[in-house]
């Protein structure tokens, strides 16, 4: 073992090693951090995209009186005077 521990390009990895894990300007916990940080960031955007989707929906039914109707009755259950609505879920 102690010959181990005289080989140059051995100090020289551990060394390095260390250096790289607790001492460099972005540290391996820190790198794990940002790349969590980074997989919600990514999710959230997702998210948003699916909302836009659904409000550019939710804009073509703005133009047309008949696609608002539907849209109301559909997402609102909104219904006439002398209807009667049954909701299964």
């Amino acid at each position: 073992m102690l010959k181990y521990c005289k080989n140059k390009y051995i100090i020289t990895i551990v060394i390095f090693a260390a250096w790289i894990i607790f001492i460099d300007e972005i540290t391996v916990q820190e790198w794990i951090q940002q790349k969590n940080n980074n997989r919600k960031i990514m999710e959230e955007i997702e998210l948003l995209n699916r909302q836009t989707i659904e409000l550019e929906q939710r804009l073509k039914y703005k133009n047309n009186k008949d696609s608002i109707e539907k849209f109301a009755r559909e997402n609102y259950y909104m219904k006439r005077s002398n209807e009667v609505i049954y909701i299964y879920e």
